[in-house]
C-alpha cells in the first residue's frame, strides 16, 4: 500500500469515527500529494459542509464533479449544499443530473417537484408529484403539495380534492390537511367536516400544534355560520398554543428598528438604463398580493416571488458588525456585488429578463434603506390596509414560516408600532420616493388608483391590469384564491363582527389606524 493509500484509509477512518479533525489533516496530505484525489476531495468538502463553510465544500464539490461529472457522492452532496442553501433553481438542474443516472429513484422525482414548486414552475411540479403518485411513492406530503399547486393555479376542486385525500390517507395528520381547506379561504366546510374536527379536537393525545391548526380551522367554520363569539375563542385559543411554540423576539426586532431609525443615508443618483425593480412592502395580510397581481399583469412588468435575497444582504451585514453601522458604510465595491448577486438571483424567474420586476415580501419595509441603496432606481410601494382589519386577519392566519408576532394581539400591536416608525423614517430618508397605497381606495376606487400606480413605477396604464383576477399566473400566497375574483369590498371592516369581543385591543388598534392614516397617508 502507497503512502497516499494509507493516508487516505486514515482519512476514511476517521471520518467514519467522527474524528473530523485527523479525517482532514490526513485528507489534505493526500491532496498534497495527489491534488486530483477524488476521495480525499469528498472527504474535505463533507468536513467545510459539516463546518457551515458552504463557500468551500462547494468549491469542492464542483472540483470533483469537473474531474468526474457522475461522482454520485459529490452529485448527492452538493444537492443536499443547494437544499439547505434554499438554491431552488439549481436544485432542479441538478436533480436533472440524478435522475438522468438513477431514473426510478421516486424520490429524486419528489424532490425535483418540490424544487420546481418553489421556483413557480408548476407544471414541473404537478408532472413530478404526479408521477409520484401514480407509482405508490409513499410520502405524505405529495398530495398534500398537489393540493397547494393547484391552489396557487386557481383550481380549487382540484386543491380541495387532493387535500381530502391527504385527510382520508393521513389520519394522523389531519390537522394540516383541514387547515389547507380553510386557507383556501373560498372552501365551505360541511357538518361532516365540522363533526370530524369537533371529533378531533377532543383527543387528549393531540399535541398543541395540531390542535391550533384544528382551531383555526374552527374559526373559519364558525364564520361562515356566522358564529363570531365562537370564532373569535377559537382563534384566540389557537394563538395561545401557538405563541410559547414559536416565540417573538420582540427585543431583537425593537433593537433592529431602534437602529435603522438613527441611520443616516445619503440618497445615491439613479443610473439611467437599469432594470427598475418594484418592491410591495407592508403588513401581511394587507393587499400586497392584490398589488402584486395586479401590476403583474402589465406587459413591461415581470412578478417573481417572495424573495429571501434582500433579507439575505441585510443578514450578512447583520452577522459582519451590525446591520444599521454596515448598511451606513458600504462601499461602492460592496453595493456592486450585492447588486449583481440580486439581480443574477431575480434573473433566474425568467426568459428573458423584464425592465420592471417586482419582488413582494412584506417585511422588506425592515430593509427600504438597504433596497435604496443598492437601487436608488426602485419603486417602493407600501400597501397600508385598516390597522384593526389588518390585525385580525393576521391573528387568524397561521404562517408556517416566520412572523412570530401574529400569535399574540399585544405582540401585532408592537409590530404594527414599529413598522409605522420606521416607515416615517424612511419617509424623511427618501422623501418623495415611497407609494403609500391605501388598501381600501384600491378596492372602492380601482378605476383611479391602477392607473395612479402605474404612474408611480413609470409604466403607462393598460387595461388589462383592471382584469388582473383573469391572470393565469401562479400565486403562491394565502391570497390565491381572493385575487382571482373581480375587486370587491368583503376584506373591508371585517373588524366589525369582532369588535365587541376584543375590549381595550379594539381600542388601541384604531388609535394606531388613526397615527398611520395621518403619519403616512395624510388624511
Amino acid at each position: 500500500m502507497s503512502r497516499e493509500e494509507q493516508y487516505l484509509q486514515n482519512a476514511k477512518a476517521y471520518f467514519a469515527s467522527q474524528q473530523f479533525s485527523s479525517a482532514g489533516m490526513y485528507a489534505r496530505k493526500v491532496i498534497r500529494r495527489q491534488p486530483h484525489n477524488l476521495d480525499a476531495l469528498l472527504i474535505l468538502a463533507e468536513l467545510a459542509f459539516k463546518a457551515s463553510d458552504f463557500k468551500d465544500a462547494e468549491y469542492k464539490f464542483d472540483a470533483i464533479l469537473t474531474l468526474d461529472p457522475n461522482f454520485e457522492r459529490a452529485l448527492r452532496g452538493k444537492l443536499h449544499l443547494l437544499e439547505v442553501r434554499q438554491r431552488y433553481f439549481e436544485q432542479v438542474d441538478m436533480l436533472n443530473r440524478l435522475i438522468t443516472l438513477f431514473p426510478d429513484e421516486l424520490e429524486l422525482q419528489f424532490k425535483q417537484g418540490m424544487a420546481a414548486l418553489q421556483t413557480g414552475n408548476m407544471a414541473l411540479a404537478i408532472d413530478k408529484l404526479t408521477l409520484c403518485t401514480v407509482s405508490h411513492y409513499n410520502h405524505s406530503a405529495v398530495k398534500l403539495n398537489l393540493g397547494h399547486i393547484y391552489k396557487a393555479t386557481g383550481n380549487t376542486q382540484l386543491a380541495t380534492d387532493f387535500y381530502h385525500q391527504f385527510i382520508i390517507e393521513n389520519p394522523d395528520k389531519m390537522a394540516t390537511g383541514f387547515w389547507s381547506l380553510a386557507d383556501l379561504k373560498n372552501y365551505t366546510f360541511s357538518e361532516s367536516d365540522k363533526s370530524v374536527v369537533i371529533s378531533a379536537l377532543n383527543s387528549p393525545s393531540l399535541s398543541d400544534a395540531s390542535r391550533a391548526l384544528l382551531l383555526y380551522t374552527m374559526n373559519r367554520i364558525y364564520e361562515q355560520s356566522n358564529q363570531h363569539q365562537l370564532a373569535f375563542e377559537a382563534m384566540a385559543h389557537a394563538n395561545k398554543l401557538l405563541a410559547p411554540l414559536k416565540p417573538f423576539k420582540k427585543s431583537s426586532f425593537i433593537n433592529i428598528v431602534q437602529s435603522l431609525r438613527h441611520t443616516e443615508l445619503t440618497a445615491r443618483k439613479v443610473v439611467a438604463e437599469q432594470i427598475v425593480p418594484i418592491f410591495i412592502v407592508g403588513m401581511p395580510r394587507s393587499g400586497t398580493t392584490l398589488v402584486e397581481q395586479i401590476l403583474a399583469c402589465h406587459s413591461l412588468i415581470g412578478a417573481t416571488d417572495e424573495l429571501p435575497y434582500i433579507e439575505r444582504i441585510a443578514l450578512t451585514l447583520e452577522q459582519t458588525g451590525g446591520y444599521a453601522k454596515q448598511l451606513a458604510h458600504l462601499s461602492q465595491e460592496k453595493i456592486n456585488q450585492y447588486q449583481q448577486e440580486y439581480l443574477q438571483q431575480s434573473a433566474q424567474y425568467f426568459s428573458t429578463v423584464p425592465d420592471y420586476v417586482i419582488d413582494k415580501k412584506p417585511n422588506n419595509f425592515l430593509h427600504i434603506g438597504l433596497i435604496k441603496t443598492l437601487f436608488p432606481q426602485a419603486k417602493i410601494i407600501n400597501v397600508i390596509r385598516h390597522t384593526t382589519d389588518n390585525a385580525l386577519s393576521v391573528f387568524k392566519q397561521y404562517f408556517s414560516f416566520g412572523h412570530d408576532y401574529s400569535y399574540s394581539l399585544e405582540n401585532i400591536k408592537v409590530y404594527w408600532e414599529n413598522y409605522l416608525t420606521l416607515m416615517e423614517h424612511w419617509d424623511s430618508q427618501f422623501p418623495q420616493d415611497i407609494y403609500h397605497l391605501s388598501f381600501e381606495k384600491l378596492v372602492i376606487q380601482p378605476d383611479d388608483e391602477i392607473p395612479k400606480l402605474l404612474g408611480y413605477c413609470g409604466v403607462d396604464f393598460e387595461t388589462a391590469c383592471l382584469h388582473f383576477y383573469q391572470s393565469t399566473r401562479p400565486v403562491l400566497t394565502p391570497s390565491a384564491s381572493q385575487v382571482r375574483q373581480p375587486m370587491n369590498t368583503k376584506a373591508i371592516g371585517q373588524y366589525e363582527k369582532y369588535q365587541a369581543f376584543m375590549g381595550q385591543d379594539y381600542v388601541d388598534f384604531e388609535q394606531i389606524n388613526i397615527n398611520v392614516r395621518h403619519r403616512l397617508l395624510g388624511q
